[in-house]
């Protein structure tokens, strides 16, 4: 059974990460393709790690708001390989979602290992500066790459004023909030 699961898994995933190639799809796909990844990883995981989606009360109909295809799942695979894969003991990554009618705020946070302020520092430099990645000495040893792309295709389809802001402390987790425009899909 569990490997009829978790073939059901991947194929689901492998399903929606290559059709639909429209820059944008509904929040509720991707809450959906990002839980199906997260079960495919507690498969890995044994249950030692979960993840919980919370919806701000008022914000309900952000479900249906669109925003870029594979936005959540590279940040929270970034959540699970640098920060609950590393620690001893279970973990979790929240999802939290608002919107206060402009904007769509999206924050993962996870409760792993978090990053010393170098680390930080540097993911942050990488997220302000993406050409930085493509200069040999700046090249990330530590990750990134997920949050420069995301980051990167958020600015280029809304504009400046929209991306991801990352915090961390060592040994009490990563946040990294999404800022988005609402966008309502046709018909909503």
């Amino acid at each position: 059974r569990d490997i009829a699961s978790i073939t059901e898994a991947l194929a689901t995933f492998f399903r929606y990460t290559i059709s639909n190639m429209d820059n944008l799809v509904s929040l509720e796909e991707e809450l959906s393709n990002a839980e199906n990844y997260f079960a495919i990883q507690n498969y890995r995981f044994g249950d030692r790690i979960r993840m919980q989606v919370t919806i701000e009360p008022g914000s309900e109909s952000a479900v249906d708001f669109m925003i870029p295809k594979l936005t959540l799942q590279p940040i929270i695979e970034n959540a699970i390989i640098h920060g609950l894969e590393a620690q001893v003991g279970p973990g979790t990554v929240s999802v939290g979602i608002a919107s206060d009618g402009g904007r769509l705020a999206i924050e993962v946070k996870d409760d792993g290992v978090g990053m010393s302020e170098e680390v930080l520092e540097g993911v942050g430099r990488r997220l302000v500066f993406p050409e930085a990645l493509t200069n040999r000495e700046e090249k990330p040893r530590n990750g990134g790459i997920a949050l420069v792309n995301v980051n990167n295709r958020i600015k280029l389809l809304f504009g400046e004023q929209y991306g991801l802001r990352l915090s961390s402390i060592k040994g009490m987790g990563t946040t990294v909030e999404i800022q988005l425009p609402v966008r309502r899909g046709v018909g909503a």
